[in-house]
């Protein structure tokens, strides 16, 4: 019913002549579909078919604006709808940026037609001062759950947030749940000074029909439409200078783990082997907490295993500062693994396990699973920090703002289990 009750809602709207207002946008975000020091992608969702396409920005100095910060239009180089939805989506990306700089921009032909201004920052060319990001996944069971974790990330303030799939819990096929998930986004990624938090996005298993091994894009029609994704593709890697790498992956939700992505991997991290910090963040876990078969652990699952097998010997063999993973509904924290065992001085750090927005699932008692230092049943978020003398510090937040894990590490990736091939 109240589904019925909002696809006629917005089908009689979309027969009214209007121009959308700010106050009238179901959804705005920011994202980047290539480098994060001199682009930023502005994608935007109304219910009107012939409201403004065109984006107004300029260089932000405060309340003073010497003429070289005069407005410059952009229009988007895609305007479609969501999915299957009659949801009008518009996306531009915005070139040629100064970095580290903060800009701000309007939707509006005309700097009068526009009734918001919002701000956003480039990232830095060289990391000169900390740098900070928010990670996570499978966001949302209800839009209660999600406000209340969206609400402690605006507080935050983070650079920019990770967001590894399970995103709006539609299944490829419910799309009213992404109006609920926009406008969350809209509302809580503002941070401080009106400046909106960009996203990095991955797919999970409930952007998709039937969950795994699904069609592109058919069988994950909003994630596809509604995210702008670097190179097309749901594998990617997003370079911050020289001084950060974020790698996303697929875990065989719209892309087999075995075959080209795993060979994508093993070059991209060769590729990178230079990059001061080394992240990577995918949906379902190698190293898990609360899904695994009745004759093993969360590890002994056969996903798992196949990223254990065809992904986690590549995150050895270059070095990593640390990996995320979510599905499972948890908290977790491993032990720093190599080599599928505990290894204290050299092993990789893995995150997770994907409890943003939703019900938390039990977790093994404490030494029942060797790889978790320590598991819970709890929402979260991990905010990250980064130094410019490589130091990493992480610090898992609940939704009531409490930190109530934390670890650090001193030196920016672990070490290579072998030389690296000379670039």
């Amino acid at each position: 019913m109240l589904y019925a009750t909002r696809t006629l809602l917005v089908a009689l709207l979309l027969l009214i002549p209007s121009a959308a207002h700010a106050e009238d946008l179901i959804g705005l975000f920011l994202s980047w579909q290539q480098d994060p020091t001199t682009t930023m992608t502005v994608t935007w969702v109304d219910i009107y078919a012939h409201s403004s396409p065109t984006i107004l920005y300029r260089k932000y100095d405060g309340e003073k604006h010497s003429p070289e910060t005069k407005w410059q239009k952009a229009t988007p180089a895609s305007q479609s709808t969501v999915g299957p939805t009659t949801l009008q989506l518009r996306r531009t990306e915005l070139t040629g940026l100064e970095p580290g700089t903060r800009y701000e921009f309007g939707i509006g032909d005309k700097t009068e037609d526009v009734t918001h201004f919002w701000r956003f920052d480039t990232m830095p060319a060289k990391l000169t001062e900390p740098l900070t990001f928010v990670a996570g996944g499978d966001m949302m069971h209800s839009r209660e759950l999600l406000d209340d974790m969206n609400r402690e990330m605006q507080k935050l303030d983070p650079d920019f947030a990770v967001l590894m799939g399970d995103i709006a819990y539609e299944n490829g096929v419910y799309g009213t749940h992404w109006i609920d998930w926009l406008q969350s986004w809209r509302r809580y990624s503002v941070g401080k000074e009106k400046r909106l938090i960009p996203l990095v996005i991955g797919i999970g298993n409930h952007e998709v029909k039937g969950h795994y091994n699904g069609r592109i894009p058919q069988d994950a029609p909003y994630f596809y439409s509604i995210f702008a994704l670097p190179g097309d593709r749901s594998y990617y890697a997003l370079d911050f200078g020289k001084y950060l790498s974020l790698v996303i992956l697929d875990t065989q939700h719209t892309q087999p783990v075995i075959g080209p992505q795993a060979d994508w991997l093993g070059k991209a991290l060769a590729e990178r082997a230079d990059q001061q910090f080394l992240f990577a963040g995918y949906h379902f876990p190698a190293f898990g907490t609360a899904k695994g078969p009745k004759d093993g652990g969360a590890i002994d699952a056969p996903l798992a295993l196949d990223l254990q097998k065809h992904w986690v010997p590549n995150f050895e063999r270059y070095g990593m500062t640390a990996v995320f993973e979510n599905d499972h509904h948890t908290f977790k924290r491993t032990h720093r693994i190599r080599n599928r065992e505990r290894d204290d001085e050299n092993g990789i750090l893995y995150l997770g396990d994907g409890c943003w927005g939703v019900e938390p699932r039990p977790v093994p008692k404490p030494g029942a699973a060797w790889w978790l230092a320590k598991a819970e049943s709890r929402n979260h978020l991990w905010r990250v920090e980064l130094d410019p003398n490589g130091e990493a510090k992480f610090e898992a937040i609940d939704a009531d703002g409490k930190v109530f894990d934390e670890t650090e590490i001193e030196t920016p990736r672990t070490k290579p289990t072998q030389s690296t091939p000379t670039k």
